[in-house]
């Protein structure tokens, strides 16, 4: 639902001379407070496709980023920081998630996570037993194990690719089931709501309000 469609849903209010009895009739103040915090709670609940997308995005491409930057400073003899490791970690496997977590899934986010962790994990079980017993060398000779074991490192690098750009790619769809289930609880409660109250401020007149949802 987008958010002009939600705020034409807004506290529509009306204050009309009754006569009805003031024990009935509740606080003017407290029945408009109470309308506008179910109204305002009810947007706050939806959920944007462009702010989740963008989250997952950041949330791979920035801490691989600085990941690798950090890496890259601590083999080429600097200072370093193990703060790369875990950032360049963090981006791999939950970067993609973050939007997942703003949307409210964080089930998807996490299956997501679990996925590019097992391709990381075959992919180097399948590596270490190409290589075992010293048949891989990356300055040395060619052979056919080394050969082997660098189609496997760019098919699971390719995969672990797949993997995040699918994640990013999908989180819009969470969102709209998010915002489409928000809508269904809405679409639950009464169109139209009429109820007696009485308005101190105007020496304890006493009228109806009333609350049209669009």
């Amino acid at each position: 639902m987008k958010t002009t469609r939600i705020l034409g849903s807004l506290v529509a209010l009306t204050t009309v001379t009754a006569l009805v009895g003031p024990g009935t009739a509740r606080s003017q103040d407290t029945m408009l407070a109470s309308a506008v915090a179910a109204e305002a709670k009810e947007i706050s609940s939806m959920k944007s496709e462009d702010a989740a997308t963008l989250l997952s995005l950041a949330g791979t491409v920035l801490p691989i980023s600085v990941g690798i930057l950090l890496q890259s400073a601590e083999s080429s003899g600097g200072d370093g920081s193990p703060f790369g490791a875990v950032l360049l970690s963090y981006g791999l496997f939950f970067g993609p998630a973050t939007g997942y977590w703003y949307a409210g899934n964080s089930t998807a986010g996490l299956k997501g996570a679990g996925i590019r962790l097992g391709i990381l994990l075959a992919t180097g079980a399948t590596i270490a037993a190409i290589c075992s017993g010293d048949n891989c060398s990356i300055f040395g000779p060619d052979t056919g194990a080394t050969t082997a074991a660098g189609v496997v490192a760019l098919v699971g690098l390719g995969t672990l690719t797949y993997s995040m750009i699918h994640d990013i790619a999908g989180v819009g769809d969470h969102v709209r089931a998010h915002n489409a289930m928000v809508s269904a609880r809405q679409g639950q409660q009464p169109r139209l709501t009429i109820a007696p109250l009485v308005s101190p401020a105007d020496g304890g007149t006493v009228g109806v309000f009333g609350r049209f949802r669009l």
